[in-house]
């Protein structure tokens, strides 16, 4: 109730003609659900920051790990706090510092998340998201995140100019989802794309969430004539795996003994690549467990615990373990080039601010295929 009378506050000012605040899903308590508050519009302090009116932002897993307070020791944050770090929109206002002809007002943008402070060795080596003072749109005290109606960006810099959307028919959702569920699978699979042989094969793990739909595509764009196995514990995930080009399917909740299927799958050698999607004890065991002689195991999930895995065999069978966080501000690009070009599909479900418990419930319970997107 309290919400409902707070929603129509907003809309009544607006009528008036009053355009000073905004509505912002907040965490104001770990493990509760966001609160929908009226906020205090944000405004530009500085010459590079821009003020941009949030068309879409993606609801991740990790945004479930800030909300439950499982970070809460390793990315300690000032509550409340909006989250959402997967944000497209259009520019609302520009900084005076901000160079002429770059961007211009109701410009369609990819906000790029890894807010680097363009110095150290890792953003001057165009990796901005392993910066050594990274703070991040959602995830950092200091800066909201994209479940609110404007986003406040603190450069120029880490935004993608896509005004050209209506030429290839990209949606804000669509946009959206690929500046984390769409660019952290590609770091990742370009990482290993000189793995990718004709005939050898690649097994995507929680194949049909955000990460993984898109991974499958990667798998299949960068290893043409790979072998493509998408796992997951959910049947229809799986089959949106499958119309993203999966060549094998497999239920690991269902089959009770995953490398026998994935070796007679191989022919007895196993999997040249597995990338873990999810990131828990048990898939990461499973995900050993399938790995050819040689083969490499990718993580990129973060639901938690540990990477163990048997010493002997591990270098009896020179396994490989990569680790890749999400993507730098040239690989989303690249990314949303493949959509562009109509090389990548989408699985977007789409819901209203005020709604954005419901999302986060679906979540939660492993009901969403695909990628959850938040539109104010």
């Amino acid at each position: 109730m309290m919400q409902d009378r707070q929603i129509n506050e907003r809309n009544q000012d607006l009528s008036n003609g009053s355009n000073s605040s905004i509505l912002s899903a907040r965490i104001h308590e770990y493990q509760k659900p966001l609160s929908i508050d009226i906020t205090p519009k944000p405004t530009i302090s500085t010459g590079e920051q821009v003020l941009v009116k949030v068309a879409a932002a993606g609801l991740c897993h990790s945004d479930l790990h800030l909300i439950n307070g499982d970070w809460k020791e390793i990315i300690p944050i000032k509550l409340p706090l909006a989250p959402g770090h997967e944000v497209a929109g259009w520019v609302e206002e520009l900084g005076n510092s901000v160079p002429k002809g770059i961007f211009d007002i109701g410009d369609l943008v990819a906000v790029f998340g890894g807010w680097g402070c363009g110095i150290c060795f890792y953003c001057k080596n165009g990796d901005e998201q392993l910066c050594i003072n990274p703070t991040w749109p959602g995830l950092s005290s200091s800066h909201d995140g994209g479940y609110s109606e404007y986003i406040l960006v603190p450069s120029y810099r880490f935004l993608i100019n896509v005004k050209d959307h209506q030429k290839y028919n990209i949606k804000t959702e669509e946009l959206a989802a690929l500046t984390d569920a769409g660019l952290t699978p590609y770091r990742a699979i370009k990482k290993i794309r000189h793995l990718l042989e004709p005939g050898t094969n690649v097994a995507i793990v929680g194949a049909g969430g955000g990460l993984g739909s898109y991974g499958i595509q990667y798998a299949k764009i960068f290893g043409a004539g790979s072998n493509v196995i998408a796992i997951d514990v959910n049947d229809t995930k799986l089959e949106l795996a499958e119309r993203f080009g999966a060549d094998y399917i497999i239920n690991a909740k269902i089959q009770q003994n995953i490398r026998r299927i994935v070796l007679q799958i191989t022919g007895g050698k196993g999997v040249n690549v597995v990338v873990d999607c999810v990131g828990t004890e048990e898939t990461i065991r499973n995900s050993v467990g399938i790995l050819s002689k040689g083969g490499v195991l990718v993580m990129i999930g973060l639901f938690g615990g540990q990477i163990n895995m048997p010493l002997i065999s591990a270098v009896i069978n020179e396994y490989q373990v990569i680790c890749s966080l999400w993507g730098n501000y040239n690989e989303l690009r690249e990314a949303i080039e493949l959509a562009k070009h109509q090389k990548i599909k989408h699985s977007i479900h789409s819901f209203p601010l005020t709604e954005i418990n419901k999302a986060i419930d679906s979540l939660r319970a492993g009901n969403m295929e695909g990628r959850a997107v938040i539109v104010p």
